[in-house]
């Protein structure tokens, strides 16, 4: 007989047959992108994910607390009326900090907050997509119901150890692989874009806005790939793109690096968000 249970990340198995023994087995799920590789992601549980969100709100604490010692300073300093206009800013402003705090992060670092960045989680879409403003949003939103019993609950008893606000967003939270030296949120790869493989870019006013979009998605996932299905995934994305940039193949070249040239380049150049 086998019994299962969850404990911090993990499914505990206990083998109740013979001598005692446990196993901890991750949970992972596998996601098929639009470029037909297969990613499997070890998905984040109670124990990271809280790990995150403690750092999170100590630093929503600070930020709160930074913001009443200014309120109460301007208070003694111009003596003005506490049911007024400036407790009014204050409760926006503490609002703000509050709700807005994980919806800029997660949208700006593609699914990262401070405290995620910290304990190497990331938030994305079921599909693998990055989180947007608008999946961001939800999450936050949600949160509000989701930060006591309820959301923990959800996150043990669901396959992909999703809260509520995972649930209405269409995401889940992932641990972050160490493969890739990257940093995902401001386009650098791990050689910052080797200078032999800059060089070679050249007719980026033909990148199309499907190809940038491609590479894109591309920058976005290349920390979760394996490294040879990084390599074999950037080479089938690259090969065609070098052919209608004038750009000639050859050996040596770096086909991660050049996807990430071409995708500073269109970025820098051309505007291309």
């Amino acid at each position: 007989m086998i019994v299962g249970f969850v404990e911090g990340d993990c499914i505990i198995i206990v083998y109740t047959i013979g001598p005692k023994e446990c196993l901890r087995l991750p949970r992972q799920t596998t996601i098929t992108t639009p470029e037909n590789a297969s990613i499997t992601y070890e998905l984040a549980g109670i124990a990271s994910r809280s790990g995150a969100v403690v750092i999170d709100l100590l630093i929503q604490t600070v930020a709160i607390a930074i913001l009443v010692g200014f309120y109460i300073l301007a208070l003694s300093v111009l003596h003005f009326e506490i049911i007024g206009w400036p407790t009014s800013v204050l409760i926006v402003l503490g609002f703000v900090i509050w709700w807005g705090y994980f919806v800029f992060f997660e949208t700006k670092w593609a699914g990262q907050t401070p405290g995620k960045r910290i304990c190497r989680l990331r938030a994305i879409m079921t599909a693998g997509a990055p989180v947007g403003l608008t999946s961001a949003a939800l999450r936050g939103l949600i949160r509000v119901v989701d930060i006591n019993l309820i959301g923990i609950i959800s996150i043990i008893i669901t396959p992909k150890n999703q809260r509520l606000g995972d649930f209405a967003a269409g995401t889940i939270v992932v641990k972050e692989r160490s493969e890739w030296k990257g940093d995902l949120a401001h386009g650098q790869s791990s050689t910052n874009q080797a200078a032999a493989e800059d060089r070679l870019v050249k007719n980026i006013e033909l990148v199309t806005p499907e190809q940038f979009e491609a590479i894109k998605r591309f920058t976005a996932r290349a920390a979760e790939l394996d490294a040879d299905v990084r390599k074999e995934l950037a080479a089938k994305m690259a090969r065609p793109l070098m052919q209608s940039l004038g750009i000639e193949d050859g050996p040596g070249i770096d086909y991660s690096n050049l996807l990430w040239a071409i995708y500073d380049r269109c970025v820098q150049n051309r505007g291309l968000m």
